[in-house]
């Protein structure tokens, strides 16, 4: 990438345009109309970077502070525990250099006790050691490192917390390297402080860090030199601390550099750190597997170093410098790594010194046959006199610096040999950010958010949308292959939108020429003689024996009756997410992934939209934000419960009766809730899921479905359906928003008519899509929906049965 084969992100990664757009323009507007003022100008922007960072950190925005390094983060920290003489600091040997010198001069100059920990057989922290440790007597603070400078070894920093809690002490976890490449759940692992920086693989500027101080013990930490940024001076001789981990920050930062990092912070959320992780450990495990196949190359990682994207190796014979050095001359960028800065871990290895290779999203196929070829070569080349290769570095070296020397004098030059006096710079009459002028902001590109932005655009209308994640994400309730549709519904207010619901659909299949309604038939079964249960137009009761007719493969059984909806079918959920999209971009409305919704707030009869991107102001701002719509419009006084869905796919054992005609889309209403599923279709098997989880943060890393859920499923297969009931294919989460009344919330935010909203749809709302777009179009046009009262957001305190 670039001009060289940069594999140096352990040290300082490449940001993307987008991160260095953010900190030009900041620079710009700071010279335009100065440094407050501008600063000023993007304040919901900057506000907004808590939460961003929180988000990949696991940590709330309060407990977030944001520093120019992560050894600034630390010495605040580290400092506010005001350790003393006698105090024992457990450190694991995978710290850092700043970190250790840090402790070192505390155990000289205030009798601190540095203890280190030792290692196991697989160079990682021997868990046993600390357990000892910890039991030996009290200790002030347990250090991990997460992943070491020196190598690309994990450390498991969950079961560390696990014992510093159980014990009672606190926990400082220096997530410098692996925050960006590896799952970071600050909460999760025990952490009550973190630290990380932006510069490495958050792919944000240098300058620029982070420090989580958990609540817990927030309460018990003070700086030793409060700042006016975390602080009040209330009195001759008193002062109170910020209630927020920001009682660590210093007024003086670059808010340049602070916009870049959260730019960076929203790209790696929209991407998922999950799958950034899961793709760099696949990556540096070959490296390693093909630098380990080359004579002469060792690789210098513990055991415990898979599925971290740093690599570390030695070339026979060849100094770790001179490995860097002639690399470099081939445009291949890596790093020495010596002991000096990594004693601990480096020096009981015996080594000297390492080469540190680290890989990035960025990095390609080319970027590691280069260094692989690279290093090929220089240990065919470890035979030659030392002196010759030293005499090649040296000469390319001269070569390149007298290259950079008269590109410099050129440069200057040319800056004196202008003698007239610069124009005077212009200003704005108004300080403030540059404003995009647009008719509509839509908040969220899931179905609802993907149908109003292609609907309003198709009627021309300037439409931004901004999307938190990056489009096709997993992380809401829009991803995914199938979605049921159906004209069942337990009640008959549902009945004309479930019609236009269809019609919708057909009229976007028309657009895009493409198939996304398969109409199977679907049986819905319900306990015998239920009151409350499904019904709809053209529906009809069946039996057990009826209902085998219609679908052999299942198994009512004498206490459920079924309902038979012919119309009812299956959308293709990830090919009409995309062909909204495409639709609305060929519209012309702007798509932005990876960018969040940081504030709003109206103005006049419009609305003030601040992102990560920039400031818009808008006519008409749409937010379809699903799990997280009353944060992002909290006016709307919204009760919703986040649930964690689990569906299955499952192997067939007699595949023909699992298909359509033999099978449609189905539910049971069961003791357990209502499990519901689709037939099986090209090669997948029959998908199961149960309506209802556990409540869940939608902002927290999902679990995977665990074996007892896996099994409740598959307990209601083999009992209704033993034809689909073999081996568990796969397995996949998604979120519901519950209202209490299980409608939707849909239409403009009371005494806020500007502010539209269309979400919490209980986890039947994928099949309304095209026609909740259209509606809110028409509502953003200014024609009435009465259609619309039975989910409209005046409705939320009187919540009828559905």
């Amino acid at each position: 990438m670039g001009d060289a084969h940069h594999l140096n992100a352990a040290g300082a990664a490449l940001p993307s345009a987008r991160t260095l757009a953010a900190v030009t323009e900041q620079l710009q507007l700071e010279a335009r109309i100065g440094g407050y003022e501008a600063a000023h100008a993007v304040r919901p922007r900057l506000d907004g970077l808590y939460a961003l960072a929180g988000n990949v950190l696991g940590a709330a925005a309060d407990e977030i502070a944001l520093t120019e390094s992560a050894t600034v983060a630390w010495q605040r920290a580290v400092d506010a525990l005001r350790l003393g003489r006698g105090d024992r600091v457990l450190v694991s040997r995978s710290g850092y250099v700043s970190c250790a010198l840090h402790l070192l001069t505390l155990e000289r100059e205030r009798g601190v006790v540095v203890e280190l920990l030792p290692c196991g057989e697989d160079g990682a922290l021997d868990l046993d050691a600390l357990a000892a440790s910890l039991e030996a007597g009290p200790a002030a603070l347990l250090v991990v490192t997460h992943v070491p400078t020196s190598s690309g070894l994990i450390e498991p920093v969950a079961a560390a917390g696990e014992l510093a809690r159980l014990h009672g002490v606190p926990y400082l976890v220096d997530a410098t390297q692996s925050a960006g490449q590896l799952p970071l759940d600050a909460a999760a692992i025990g952490a009550d402080l973190l630290v990380a920086t932006g510069r490495k693989f958050l792919r944000g500027p240098r300058g620029t860090g982070v420090l989580v101080v958990r609540r817990g013990l927030l309460e018990r930490l003070a700086p030793t030199a409060p700042d006016v940024r975390g602080a009040e001076w209330t009195g001759e001789r008193d002062w109170t601390l910020v209630d927020a981990a920001r009682r660590f920050e210093t007024w003086e930062g670059s808010h340049a550099l602070r916009l870049g990092l959260g730019v960076a912070l929203a790209e790696l959320d929209g991407l998922g750190v999950a799958s950034v992780s899961e793709h760099l450990g696949a990556a540096s495990d070959r490296l390693r597997g093909e630098l380990s196949a080359l004579p002469g190359v060792r690789i210098a990682d513990p055991a415990g170093a898979a599925g971290s994207a740093i690599v570390t190796f030695t070339v026979d014979g060849m100094p770790a410098r001179d490995v860097a050095a002639q690399l470099a001359v081939r445009a291949v960028h890596v790093v020495s790594v010596p002991a000096s800065h990594g004693r601990w871990d480096l020096e009981p290895r015996a080594l000297p010194a390492v080469v540190r290779a680290s890989i990035h999203v960025y990095s390609d196929d080319g970027d590691l046959n280069a260094l692989r070829d690279g290093v090929a070569a220089l240990a065919r080349l470890s035979v030659a006199p030392r002196a010759e290769l030293a005499g090649a570095a040296s000469g390319n070296g001269a070569s390149a610096n007298g290259s950079a020397a008269g590109a410099g004098a050129g440069a200057a030059g040319a800056g004196a040999a202008g003698s007239a006096r610069p124009p005077a710079p212009s200003y704005p009459a108004t300080p403030g950010p540059p404003v995009e002028r647009v008719d509509a902001v839509v908040v969220g590109l899931g179905a609802h958010g993907s149908a109003t932005t292609r609907a309003l655009a198709e009627r021309g209308f300037k439409v931004v949308a901004l999307e938190r994640f990056r489009l096709g994400h997993d992380r809401g309730s829009s991803h995914g292959e199938t979605r049921m549709i159906r004209r069942a519904y337990p009640n008959p207010v549902w009945d004309p939108f479930v019609e236009l619901a269809y019609d919708a659909w057909a009229r976007l299949e028309e657009a895009t020429g493409e198939r996304l309604l398969e109409r199977s038939g679907g049986l819905f079964a319900r306990p015998v003689g239920a009151t409350d249960a499904l019904r709809g137009p053209g529906c009809t009761v069946l039996d057990a024996d009826a209902a085998r007719e219609v679908f052999p493969a299942i198994e009512l059984g004498d206490e459920l009756e079924g309902l038979y909806d012919p119309a009812a079918g299956l959308l293709h959920a990830d090919r009409s997410l995309r062909a909204l999209q495409l639709l609305a971009r060929r519209s012309g409305a702007k798509l932005r992934d990876a960018e969040p919704l940081l504030a709003w707030e109206p103005d006049g009869d419009g609305v003030r939209v601040d992102s990560v991107g920039g400031r818009l102001r808008a006519d008409r701002l749409i937010v379809c934000g699903g799990p997280w719509l009353p944060s992002l419009v909290p006016q709307l006084g919204l009760r919703q419960r986040i649930a964690r869905i689990v569906n299955v796919y499952l192997e067939p054992r007699n595949p023909a009766l699992v298909v359509p005609p033999s099978l449609g889309c189905f539910s049971f209403d069961l003791p357990i809730g209502l499990v519901y599923g689709i037939a099986a279709l090209r090669g997948r098997g029959v998908k199961i899921g149960l309506d209802d989880g556990r409540e869940i943060d939608p902002d927290r890393p999902r679990e995977p479905a665990t074996e007892a859920e896996l099994a409740e499923l598959a307990a209601v297969a083999a009992r209704h359906l033993p034809a689909a009931a073999g081996p568990i294919q796969s397995s996949l989460t998604c979120l519901y928003a519950f209202t209490p009344d299980k409608r939707f919330v849909v239409g403009p935010v009371p005494d806020l008519p500007q502010v539209l909203v269309a979400s919490a749809c209980s986890g039947h709302g994928f099949k309304f899509a095209p026609a909740l777009g259209e509606a809110l179009a028409d509502l953003v046009a200014g024609t009435a929906r009465p259609d619309l009262d039975f989910i409209s957001t005046t409705r939320l305190e009187a919540q009828p049965a559905q």
